[in-house]
């Protein structure tokens, strides 16, 4: 809980009186229908309207991420549709899942994009911690997500879905920014800082944040039977730069996320282990247009990921040794954009990446891999006709067709329809192909793990509101799962056991989305959603995921002169329980229930002359106080481990705008 003397100096502030001068009933208005109108790149590369954009997709707007309550990106994306931010086995808040396809501990089912260029794990393809809890939120001015596959155009890891990351940009010249400090709960602060400029040709924006918390305090039983309890702190910091002049662009982003956790391996209560993760992504990219119907673009993209497990310090020495492993990539690609006739888009690229990672958990290698993609489309009045493919070609891997087909008809103009075929694979990577681990072992024959997905919506779109729902329909193949064998002769303080990484099985999963958002005249902005998964294992096994089957969100958003008020609801069905599909699982914490995660927030524009500004705030999370557990599903060791959250938290911050 916050501790009451922490809001005084928000209490302090409202005294003051400052003037109000706030945004005009039009001004509102007008900015809700551009949230419900607005442009998206990632399906294809080049901007068009949601509807015929040859995805499933849902956009966060700047609006939505600066009026609801939210700390952090996977905060953020908790509200969409079909998706959950969890903490699998020992990595806090590190996944975010789409549509319940996620069964191992690295969220490599879904692949993030920072304005439109892949941010790739090297060592996991799932390491997704620093982007969802250390990306500034204050530079975004969009988030796009294709729920479904999107591996034609994004290659490995876009599996489940694609979160495109769209930073702002200046519309004038000039020079704009905001400085954000907050506290609360737990001991937390944070601190967020960003500048966006213009000046003729360059343009750009540079952005900072720190979070940090002495965390709360979680307690449950370990994987050896021990009870325990600790403080599970957060540590967070990102940067982020965009610049882009005449043709050419720079995007890059470093991030640290540094929580408390288990130990990797035996997911034992250990003092002082961490998980920290530190990403670094470098984007160079060229575009030119020829003429009318031809653009050239060029991109040299660099990952790299540091992943630090294990002990940091017990005083006054160390015990047990930080363990290091690092691996980076270097992918070039290419792309040309034709438009040879009037209703015809064609996205024709390809090119090659070389990753290269060693450390303490993996054995030292390197892996290559080239890929070439197409896309098309093509309008017959009402009818628009999409086909594309990747293909892709890992070294000492026979190579990976993914196609995608489909069609969208306008049915009126505020009615349609779209059917759309994908297929996306994930490849092994080297924690699974070269695990160095005394209970892990690696398997360098792994092929990679595919899915097609079959979906089909409905649409509905107004200037002031929009509806979708869509029914889909995943095949999940040569999935990658770890299976256990006997040890006949193990050494002297190993188990008779170990671990090894296949491809086993295959899955089905299904369900339905239906989401909608309504702009309320006055400032009031209604939105809200509902979503069902199922899945059946090649036995006959149904739910084996774990996930919950049912997840509903709604919120609402008010604004009017000066103040903005909103407040969200996050429901989740009791999933299935670990023991349903592994019986000696140990039931010794508390058991997942289904609950509501219901958040809020108030911002008073204090000052604002329509150029500089100053904002107070006052938001809570789990009001209703949830112990929200959630099933250990990537092991299914014990019924439940890490706490999703655990008590209600507070937060006050102030903000100033020019």
């Amino acid at each position: 809980m916050c501790r009451a003397g922490s809001i005084t100096p928000f209490a302090s502030l409202l005294a003051l009186g400052l003037p109000t001068l706030a945004q005009s009933p039009d001004d509102l208005e007008r900015e809700l229908m551009e949230l419900l109108n607005t442009k998206v790149t990632v399906a294809s590369k080049a901007a068009e309207s949601l509807n015929a954009a040859p995805g499933i997709i849902s956009v966060v707007s700047r609006m939505e991420i600066e009026g609801f309550a939210a700390q952090n990106l996977g905060e953020v994306l908790n509200r969409v549709v079909g998706m959950q931010v969890l903490s699998p086995d020992i990595f806090p808040k590190n996944s975010v899942v789409l549509r319940g396809q996620e069964t191992t501990p690295y969220n490599n089912h879904v692949l993030v994009l920072l304005d439109g260029r892949p941010m790739r794990d090297p060592i996991t393809g799932g390491l997704n911690g620093s982007y969802w809890n250390a990306f500034p939120l204050s530079v975004i001015e969009k988030i796009e997500i294709i729920r479904g596959p999107g591996s034609v155009l994004y290659g490995s890891c876009a599996y489940s879905g694609v979160v495109n990351i769209v930073t702002r940009t200046a519309a004038e010249d000039g020079l704009s920014g905001q400085v954000h400090l907050a506290g609360g709960s737990d001991g937390a602060f944070s601190h967020g800082e960003h500048v966006v400029f213009r000046q003729g040709d360059l343009r750009g924006i540079v952005g900072l944040s720190e979070f940090k918390n002495q965390g709360p305090t979680y307690a449950f039983t370990d994987y050896a039977g021990t009870p325990g309890s600790d403080q599970f702190f957060h540590r967070a910091q990102g940067a982020v730069a965009h610049l882009t002049y005449g043709g050419f662009s720079l995007n890059t982003y470093v991030g640290n996320y540094d929580p408390y956790t288990l130990e990797g391996g035996n997911e034992i209560w250990y003092a002082n282990t961490k998980s920290q993760q530190t990403t670094t992504h470098v984007d160079l990219g060229y575009t030119r247009e020829l003429n009318a119907k031809v653009s050239l673009g060029a991109n040299l993209t660099y990952n790299r990921t540091v992943w630090w497990t294990g002990e940091r310090y017990v005083t006054p020495a160390p015990v047990y040794p930080r363990q290091r492993t690092e691996g980076e990539a270097l992918m070039a690609e290419v792309t040309a954009r034709f438009k040879p006739m009037e209703n015809l888009n064609v996205i024709l690229g390809g090119g090659g990446e070389k990753s290269d990672f060693g450390g303490d958990l993996v054995v030292e290698g390197d892996q290559s891999s080239t890929f070439l993609f197409l896309q098309a489309d093509y309008r017959i009045q009402a009818l628009k006709l999409i086909g594309g493919m990747q293909y892709n070609k890992l070294e000492g891997v026979d190579g990976n067709l993914s196609p995608r087909l489909g069609l969208i008809y306008d049915l009126t103009e505020e009615w349609g329809a779209k059917v759309l075929y994908s297929s996306a694979f994930r490849k092994g990577y080297p924690n699974e192909t070269g695990f160095k681990h005394p209970i892990f072992l690696g398997n360098q024959a792994l092929e990679p793990e595919l899915v097609d997905t079959l979906e089909a919506q409905v649409f509905f779109q107004t200037r002031t509101a929009q509806a979708s729902f869509t029914y889909f329909k995943s095949e999940m193949k040569d999935i990658i799962t770890r299976q256990l064998f006997p040890r006949p002769s193990p050494p002297p303080g190993l188990p008779p056991f170990f671990f090894q990484y296949l491809n086993g099985g295959s899955w089905d999963s299904q369900g339905f989305e239906l989401e909608g958002r309504v702009s309320v005249a006055g400032g009031l902005l209604l939105t809200g959603s509902i979503s069902h998964q199922s899945n059946e294992t090649e036995a006959g096994a149904e739910d084996v995921s774990l996930h919950p089957n049912t997840l509903a969100k709604f919120g609402a958003l008010y604004q009017t002169r000066g103040w903005t008020f909103s407040l969200f609801d996050v429901y989740n069905s009791k999933p299935k329980a670990t023991t349903s599909v592994r019986p000696d699982s140990a039931v010794v914490n508390k058991a997942p229930e289904a609950v509501h995660l219901v958040s809020a927030k108030v911002v008073w524009r204090a000052y604002d002359d329509g150029q500089r500004a100053v904002k107070l705030s006052l938001e809570g999370h789990n009001l209703l106080g949830k112990d929200i557990r959630y099933p250990d599903y990537p092991n299914k060791a014990v019924n439940s481990l890490i706490p999703l959250s655990e008590g209600r938290t507070f937060y006050v911050g102030a903000s100033v705008v020019f």
